[in-house]
């Protein structure tokens, strides 16, 4: 989990202390993974409530305390040298990690990770999401009172505003993941903007593929290979990966790798040029010719498997597919539910497969988070659950709930799972869909009234069953969600 400048001073501080105080250092500095503090009196030191600071360890060597810490290390020194007030020195080259004994990793153990990493990849970037998705709410609330025109040149203007937080989290959640990771922040945005570069984008749209153009002069073309390019001979697969998050994580991450390897082998007088240099040649090609189309092949798997279900398993599949949405959001997946929503569309006159699974889905997450914000104590959090509340259920942005409270603490997620699911079942007995396409929030409710007959049997049940999935989330979370737990996720003890 990403730490803040508060955990890293918390942290220090406690350091700071169970050393014996700001009058027994005698010298602190940091090496590449750990902080390496020279005490007066070493009777005063107490390594094992060190150990308990949420660091990887800590041991006495000779008359040196070194405190295990990995990647954030240094941030975590500049606190230290902030709250013991000693002579900040510059970093010592060397890496004493090859002593640590580390258990080694299961297979439950590398699982268990993916989720909590990727909610540390998109964490830092809230803000911007939570911005956007609040300027969208504005802006609809001010269409509604009739303030200002739906079709006038400012609303369109903020339309495509509210969308760039969204079509560039590639590049937004690339500096994250860089960050989470180890790697160099510049190289994690260069590898998203890779993935989003103009042309690329219009090679995708087209469906053609193309030679690598040279600089200054025109592609060539090459109308009917189906694919966005050749990279060495080897076409490159034609995705869209504006608003995915999963690409860009691969990526970084195995780029991270790439670069510590790099970072150690190369000699430090050319490693400022080689290493980027190294890095891209490899990672343009492993990232556009492997790692980023994993993702979108596993959406279109996505789409084959929801489509059989929605033909096989009846009522069960609208309970699977909005207890599940968060997850398929989290991956970028539900862009490729419109070809399935267009299909069962086309049958029932109505879409009963996507609309309905958005709409409970993204009230119960705002459920959740307002739980959250009654039962906490803690000011920040509460605030950040009553603006990811109003984000999920007025513009139906979801993304600031799950990243900052569901997903995060985790039994509000589960809730969500429940009660959602539940009126998703009371749902499809009685079949509520929408007549008509749109974003899923509390604006676009109208959807659900049929405009040939002006039926708004769907409207009214569709109510009832938002009604049902927030009552129910809301009331699982306010018994599931426990506040020492969540103390000790934001404290990265779990």
């Amino acid at each position: 989990m990403a730490k803040t400048d508060k955990d890293y001073e918390q942290i220090a501080s406690g350091i700071v202390e169970y050393v014996g105080g700001k009058d027994n250092i005698a010298h602190a500095a940091h090496c590449l993974t750990r902080l390496r503090i020279t005490p007066k009196d070493t009777s005063l030191v107490k390594l094992d409530e060190i150990k308990k600071l949420g660091v990887i360890g800590a041991q006495m060597i000779g008359d040196q305390v070194q405190v295990i810490i990995g990647n954030d290390v240094s941030e975590i020194y500049d606190a230290f040298v902030k709250v013991s007030g000693v002579e900040k020195v510059a970093q010592i080259n060397e890496n004493l990690d090859g002593d640590l004994v580390k258990p080694k990793k299961t297979i439950k153990d590398i699982l268990g990770s993916i989720l909590p990493n990727i909610v540390a990849c998109v964490f830092p970037i809230l803000p911007a999401l939570i911005a956007c998705g609040m300027l969208q709410a504005f802006i609809m609330i001010l269409v509604n009172l009739k303030i200002l025109a739906a079709d006038s040149p400012t609303v369109a203007t903020f339309s495509w505003i509210y969308n760039v937080a969204f079509y560039f989290l590639p590049v937004l959640v690339g500096a994250a993941a860089a960050k989470k990771f180890g790697a160099k922040m510049a190289m994690g945005i260069l590898m998203g903007c890779i993935l989003l570069y103009p042309e690329f984008v219009e090679l995708v749209a087209a469906g053609q593929g193309t030679t690598i153009p040279n600089p200054g002069g025109p592609p060539t073309v090459i109308p009917g290979t189906g694919n966005a390019g050749f990279l060495f001979g080897f076409p490159i697969y034609p995705a869209d990966y504006s608003n995915t998050i999963l690409p860009i994580i691969m990526c970084v991450f195995v780029m991270s790798y790439i670069e510590k390897f790099l970072n150690k082998y190369l000699p430090k007088s050319v490693r400022v040029v080689f290493t980027p240099l190294i890095e891209m040649l490899i990672m343009v090609p492993v990232g556009l010719l492997i790692l980023a189309p994993i993702g979108a092949k596993l959406s279109g798997l996505l789409g084959k498997l929801l489509t059989v279900a929605f033909m096989t398993l009846g009522p069960v599949a609208p309970v699977l597919l909005t207890a599940f949405m968060p997850f398929i959001v989290l991956t970028g997946m539900h862009f490729n539910l419109m070809a399935v929503a267009m299909a069962m569309s086309g049958r029932a006159q109505k879409n009963i497969v996507t609309h309905p699974a958005y709409f409970l889905s993204n009230t119960a997450q705002g459920a959740a988070c307002l739980a959250v914000a009654v039962k906490t104590k803690n000011p920040e959090r509460r605030a950040l659950a009553l603006s990811s509340a109003f984000s999920a259920i007025v513009p139906g942005i979801t993304e600031p709930a799950m990243y900052g409270i569901t997903l995060k603490y985790k039994t509000p997620m589960i809730a969500a799972m429940i009660g959602s699911g539940i009126a998703a079942f009371i749902g499809g007995l009685l079949n509520i869909g929408t007549y008509a396409g749109g974003p899923p929030n509390i604006f676009t409710l109208p959807l659900f009234i049929n405009p040939q007959t002006g039926d708004m049997t769907d409207l009214k049940y569709a109510v009832i069953c938002i009604l049902i999935s927030m009552t129910l989330t809301f009331i699982g979370t306010f018994f599931l969600y426990k506040e020492e737990k969540a103390d000790a996720i934001d404290a990265g003890e779990e």
